[in-house]
């Protein structure tokens, strides 16, 4: 399987929905797969935010995917590095860090790190079959199959049970979908009702703020999370850290 070739195309945008879908689904069962795909965003950051004055790195960029391009089969089974590097410099000669959203002037941006840290939720949990199935696991196999339509109408069929879970879940899936500011709208919703959920709430509302620069917003909960001692406490200072706040 060339991981290399599809990761790439991911950020490229040259992959259909469906397999976005499939590639963030294996991520869930493939820790190397999700440490390409880390190791992808960071040169691709790396890249588009050098600054002109390193000409000469560029320059040699430039030239690596240039060989790589004209030789691509040979260089296939090459070491990984090269690849990265190779995929890199096009992203310097062709200028889609605009694109990919990894840069806003020569700040870190709400965008980039919403690339950089949005992550589906979910996408490792276990759906159970047979006599014993129920309506959720129904949705959730909905949802990770990338059905976010259907899945939407399960998880509101299931808040008359769930009105928590059922109300986090539709958010994610508006995620999925790109609808940034409807997964806004009911993660709020969700959150005045919230118990189990409330930390995941709050994650995921800040990097929708973030994604819609809504930046005062996002530095309350990722405050309020970074203390929090969870497991977001340490993601919440990192962007903070990188956004400046």
């Amino acid at each position: 399987m060339d991981y290399n070739r599809r990761i790439f195309e991911f950020f490229t945008n040259d992959l259909s929905s469906d397999e976005r879908q499939e590639l963030k689904l294996e991520m869930a069962d493939n820790p190397e797969l999700t440490e390409d795909m880390k190791l992808q965003q960071e040169v691709l950051y790396t890249i588009a935010n050098h600054k002109d004055d390193d000409l000469d790195f560029r320059k040699e960029l430039e030239g690596i995917s240039e060989e790589f391009f004209a030789e691509e089969e040979r260089r296939r089974n090459s070491f990984k590095m090269n690849y990265w590097l190779a995929a890199a410099s096009v992203i310097v000669v062709i200028g889609l860090g605009s694109y990919l959203g990894l840069l806003k002037d020569d700040n870190y941006s709400g965008g980039q790190a919403f690339v950089e840290y949005y992550t589906p939720y979910g996408a490792d949990m276990t759906v159970r079959g047979g006599e014993q199935s129920t309506l959720f696991d129904l949705a959730l196999k909905q949802y990770q199959a990338g059905d976010m339509t259907t899945a939407i109408e399960s998880f509101k069929e299931l808040g008359e049970e769930n009105e928590e879970l059922a109300g986090f879940f539709t958010a994610l899936c508006y995620m999925e979908m790109g609808n940034v500011e409807n997964a806004k709208q009911q993660l709020q919703s969700t959150q005045k009702i919230a118990i189990f959920y409330e930390e995941q709430i709050k994650w995921y509302m800040a990097l929708c703020h973030l994604k819609l620069e809504e930046y005062d917003q996002a530095e309350l909960l990722l405050t309020q999370l970074q203390t929090s001692g969870n497991k977001y406490s340490s993601k919440a200072e990192e962007v903070l850290d990188k956004m400046n706040f």
